[in-house]
């Protein structure tokens, strides 16, 4: 990188985190007359993994991200985060999970899943059922000691097992992530974590962030210097019901 493309890019990057720290302050002081706004600390913290990979991937002039890398210290940032706020309870990283200790005993095993990809809304349960076998086979965790955090529900909503669980008819999935279906989404995610059989409690075992806002994304409009929004709600189960549930623990 010239020494010309190296100074835009820094400016590019510090205006990134600039406007990241701008935006995150606007959401937690718009939120916090409810609590203190978890949510949007942490999908600030998971942005700036993003940010900080784009900017490793520029620098070592790489032709992707590392979806592993991001993974490892996505979960090394959430724990960092719980770990704020569970003075009582270790977090460790093994091989992209977070593992939840008090003392010796392990308490839990926490999986952040970026997004759900291309596994639409109906097959949620059988996503979440193959990591629940695959863990317990790896190592021997019993299916109700895993807790799953999903970012960003954006391009996994299916319009059509939207309208059989809710009556809620949409042209498309994306559609239920407008302010519009505000309601009808939390009420389809409700309905979509009470069916699922794949884990014993999925309540307490199946947490979300954002709607439609995905922290990768998030970071892209950041660099570029596009318009640029942090998510204006958070699903439930989020962030908070996993520290009470930890907390309970304690």
């Amino acid at each position: 990188m010239g020494t010309a493309k190296k100074g835009q890019w820094d400016q590019s990057l510090a205006d990134a985190y600039s406007r990241l720290e701008c935006l995150t302050k606007e959401s937690v002081s718009r939120d916090e007359q409810d609590e203190p706004c978890m949510e949007a600390l942490l999908f600030s913290q998971l942005t700036r993994v993003y940010l900080e990979e784009e900017d490793m991937r520029v620098r070592q002039k790489l032709k992707r991200k590392s979806s592993q890398r991001i993974s490892r210290v996505m979960h090394e940032r959430v724990g960092e985060f719980l770990a704020e706020r569970l003075p009582g309870l270790s977090f460790l990283v093994i091989d992209g999970l977070l593992f939840v200790k008090r003392e010796e005993e392990l308490l839990g095993v926490l999986k952040c899943i970026p997004d759900l990809g291309s596994y639409d809304t109906p097959s949620w349960n059988a996503t979440i059922g193959r990591f629940a076998k695959q863990y317990q086979k790896r190592y021997k965790l019993a299916p109700d000691q895993l807790l799953f955090v999903v970012c960003s529900l954006a391009k996994s909503l299916d319009a059509a097992h939207a309208k059989a669980l809710t009556g809620v008819d949409v042209w498309c999935g994306t559609a239920l992530t407008t302010p519009a279906y505000r309601e009808a989404l939390q009420a389809y995610v409700g309905k979509c974590v009470e069916a699922m059989n794949a884990i014993p409690k999925p309540w307490e075992q199946l947490y979300f962030l954002s709607a439609d806002v995905h922290p990768n994304a998030l970071a892209t409009q950041l660099i570029q210097g596009e318009t640029a929004s942090m998510p204006d709600r958070w699903l439930r189960p989020s962030v908070c019901e996993v520290i009470h549930f930890l907390e309970r623990k304690l």
